[in-house]
């Protein structure tokens, strides 16, 4: 237990980077193994219940399930109960619908679970107001989620639930097609600790926005070799606001085509996010928490060496009061907003990590509002080692009313820009406060030592800078312009 201790606290320690992986691999690996002293084993086969199962067994069962469809099953733990899947199991907590009925121009169905309570309204949630990206449920026709309308008519793709008269509309022909509804909330979740959930296919999942299919609210679970696609909300959330979610390893899971986002935390001591695989999330194309996934409300939360691929938003966010946290070695690439984005935080250390082609507009590719590493509003954070290739950005610090930005120092980075064109997000800093504090010496910001390589010299004097030049806060600036306003006075640029 001691060198457990020993672990944990080097895995919290922000000053190391290296050493913190180092320690929190072996935390993992040791906890693997604590996790395992269990008290019996169950296997079981799909048509199986499996809360049942967890109900007549002591605590710290592990239970074995056998390859198949294990559908509509929602579990909650008991203290140590282990969960590992053989190859091809699969909790899916969708209904087959086969009762379809041609009417009119379309086909409908009746009878189907009716999840009919929103999030919230459609025109704060949802990017297009008129789908219901805020109700938890969805139609997948042959393993693809149609788009949700809130009114007829509809098209091929598109799907509508009639909740008043439980009527599901579908234009598409369902004959030798298979269609799903999802109607079950969740896979896992309950205030239970030392839970492991393994090896596990969960999808379809009628996950309300800020939840995940599989929830941890206790302490300690290990959540690792798993494939978690196609649930509405996020595919796993560890602590979702709830307090006491402390020190959950999410390790090597493949996160993808989920409806809000990949994987979560919110709030919680010491959570370990590793060498997961995350992409394409926000199908349903949700405003609330959406791309890559959350870190929120969090002490100490290592994000380290995965992969965040093509998500439809930002790709790794860290939010709302995140103290202590590291996002080093990660790949980032074509988020549709910020590759990273560090927001009212504290002590962040964002290291080590290669973003490429963030910020753009999926399928056109057109720049918008993101940024490659966005620190917004966020004190005491370093940036620094990190490789960013990007038709659109760089790296920016700015400030606002809710925090602001001291002791924030961006170094050692290297930074791409292939186009021919001044960047459409400038690298530095903005500050709209009166009076501006953030370029203040007092205040600790700066940038140092960076490298830029442009596809032609002169972009060199054009302006992709923004610091407080001669015209006062928030100037534009070109290269001689941003080192003579103090900032990468060691840095190259060519």
């Amino acid at each position: 237990m001691r060198m457990r201790s020993q672990l944990r606290e080097r895995c919290r320690n922000r000053k190391s980077v290296a050493a913190a992986i180092v320690a929190c691999t072996a935390l993992f690996a040791g906890q693997a193994l604590y996790s395992n002293a269990q008290t019996a084993t169950v296997t079981l086969s799909p048509g199986a219940n499996i809360q049942s199962a967890v109900a007549a067994n002591p605590s710290g069962t592990t239970f074995i399930l056998q390859p198949g469809v294990y559908r509509m099953q929602s579990v909650i733990p008991k203290d140590g109960d282990v969960f590992i899947g053989q190859t091809g199991a699969d909790l899916n907590g969708s209904q087959v619908l086969t009762n379809w009925v041609r009417s009119g121009s379309y086909w409908t169905s009746t009878g189907a679970p009716a999840l009919n309570t929103p999030f919230g309204p459609a025109s704060e949630y949802c990017a297009d107001a008129t789908t219901g990206c805020a109700y938890p449920q969805d139609l997948y026709l042959n393993n693809k989620p149609l788009v949700h309308k809130l009114s007829l008519p509809i098209t091929s793709g598109q799907w509508y639930f009639d909740y008043t008269n439980d009527v599901i509309y579908m234009a598409d022909n369902p004959a030798g097609q298979t269609v799903e509804l999802s109607v079950t909330k969740q896979a896992f979740r309950g205030y239970v600790n030392n839970v492991k959930v393994q090896n596990l296919v969960v999808e379809k999942y009628a996950v309300p926005l800020l939840l995940g299919a599989i929830s941890p609210y206790g302490s300690n679970w290990i959540i690792n070799f798993n494939g978690v696609r196609l649930n509405h909300g996020a595919g796993i959330k560890a602590g979702s606001g709830q307090p006491g979610a402390d020190y959950e390893i999410i390790w090597n899971n493949s996160v993808h085509d989920n409806g809000e986002e990949g994987i979560a935390v919110c709030c919680g001591t010491g959570t370990l996010v590793a060498y997961n695989t995350i992409s394409n999330n926000d199908f349903a194309y949700v405003l609330s928490e959406f791309g890559g996934g959350k870190i929120a409300g969090t002490t100490n939360a290592q994000v380290i060496n995965n992969t965040y691929t093509n998500n439809n938003g930002v790709g790794l966010w860290g939010d709302v009061h995140a103290t202590g946290t590291i996002f080093s070695g990660n790949t980032v690439t074509g988020s549709q907003l910020e590759g990273i984005r560090y927001e009212i935080s504290h002590y962040g250390t964002i290291s080590n990590n290669t973003l490429r082609y963030n910020g753009q507009y999926q399928g056109s590719g057109a720049c918008n509002a993101g940024r490659e590493i966005h620190l917004a509003a966020s004190d005491h954070t370093t940036v620094f080692g990190n490789q960013i290739t990007s038709n659109c950005s760089g790296i920016q610090i700015d400030q606002d009313s809710r925090n602001a930005a001291v002791y924030d120092s961006v170094t050692d980075n290297v930074t791409t820009y292939p186009g021919s064109t001044r960047l459409f997000f400038r690298i530095g800093g903005k500050d709209p406060l009166k009076p501006s504090t953030l370029f203040d010496p007092a205040s600790h910001n700066y940038f140092d030592y960076n490298t830029y390589h442009f596809s032609s010299p002169s972009m060199l004097t054009l302006q992709n800078w923004i610091w407080a030049g001669t015209a006062g806060p928030n100037s534009p600036l070109n290269w001689s312009d941003w080192q003579a306003a103090g900032e990468d006075i060691h840095g190259t640029a060519d």
